[in-house]
């Protein structure tokens, strides 16, 4: 999760990356997840957004339970993004 105010109201991202046994490594090449804190990140300071965090967990929740074949899978997803200013989701499913 990614926040920031360089618009005024907080706006940023949220992050779902999948790394698998098969293509772990090929997506960690791929630097779609920061390994460290940005230190300008706002989350940092402790604010609290707490419907924000659930969001982001409730999104991984329901990824895992599709990668275990609880929830239907129309795309298989290794990495999603919820932009939230505009609420607009993105994701990659082809592993190279």
């Amino acid at each position: 999760m990614g926040l920031d105010r360089k618009r005024g109201p907080i706006n940023g991202m949220l992050r779902f990356t999948h790394y698998s046994v098969e293509h772990g490594q090929k997506v960690r090449d791929k630097g779609l997840a920061e390994m460290s804190d940005q230190p300008d990140d706002i989350y940092r300071t402790n604010i609290q957004i707490s419907e924000i965090n659930a969001l982001n967990a409730c999104l991984a929740v329901i990824r895992f339970k599709q990668l275990r074949g609880f929830y239907f899978e129309e795309t298989p997803y290794y990495h999603l993004l919820l932009e939230i200013g505009d609420l607009k989701v993105v994701g990659e499913s082809d592993v190279p």
